[in-house]
């Protein structure tokens, strides 16, 4: 049954989960089956855009004034920063932020997991939260099936050394003003997600910099042998 409330694990979770997987599937069947160059261009100019729009539109929603709050508005979270990334990825062909993207994605997928949500389907909210993370997919989809796309040993040290500096900015900021952007401060999400099972504040930071590292090594294995072959060119 669907709620005004959103839960996690919920009928509207699951329906919402099982929408976005479809239309992350058809887009990768209509980024393979694209072959000419205009063809191309047209998608990853639909997508790159509409990634850069969707996180202009989340961050729009969230400093409106009724809903600003300096501590939770700003686009500092990994999601909302992969949006913006995902979109730069796309539109500027940048290897870096590809790397990025690709490795993020496999922390975004607590977003969908365990979303920090409670805004159900009858809110303009629901939706803003579901379309930017979305377009983390979306972009994703472009730049491992139209640019083939596959990370390096390079690449990973890349976007772990990028990543890394992020952490400590944010950090830093949190440690300053009391502020949870990234998750990073003395503080666990309203929503049940795994920051919580990581223990006190501030070792579970150190905690998610090697669970981080870790998954960002799990989804490079798979490409090792590309990378190793691409560095013997």
């Amino acid at each position: 049954m669907l709620i005004a409330n959103f839960q996690t694990g919920s009928t509207s979770h699951l329906i919402t989960l099982a929408v976005i997987a479809v239309l992350t599937a058809a887009l990768a069947i209509v980024a393979r089956r694209a072959r000419s160059t205009s063809s191309r261009t047209l998608l990853r100019n639909l997508i790159g855009w509409g990634s850069l729009a969707a996180g202009i539109l989340n961050t729009a929603y969230w400093t409106l004034p009724s809903r600003f709050d300096l501590s939770q508005s700003l686009p500092l979270h990994f999601c909302n920063l992969a949006t913006f990334i995902g979109a730069l990825a796309v539109l500027r062909d940048s290897r870096l932020l590809k790397g990025v993207l690709y490795f993020w994605s496999g922390l975004c997928v607590w977003a969908f997991l365990t979303p920090t949500i409670d805004s159900g389907f009858r809110e303009p909210g629901f939706w803003i939260f579901w379309l930017y993370h979305s377009f983390i997919l979306f972009t994703l989809v472009v730049i491992l099936q139209i640019d083939k796309f596959r990370p390096t040993r390079q690449d990973l040290l890349n976007s772990a050394t990028f990543s890394l500096r992020l952490v400590v900015c944010l950090f830093i900021l949190n440690a300053f003003t009391g502020w949870n952007y990234g998750f990073l401060g003395d503080d666990i999400p309203g929503a049940p997600t795994p920051v919580a099972l990581l223990g006190g504040y501030p070792l579970r930071i150190l905690w998610m910099i090697l669970l981080g590292s870790g998954i960002f090594i799990l989804l490079w294995i798979p490409c090792r042998n590309y990378s190793t072959t691409r560095t013997r060119k």
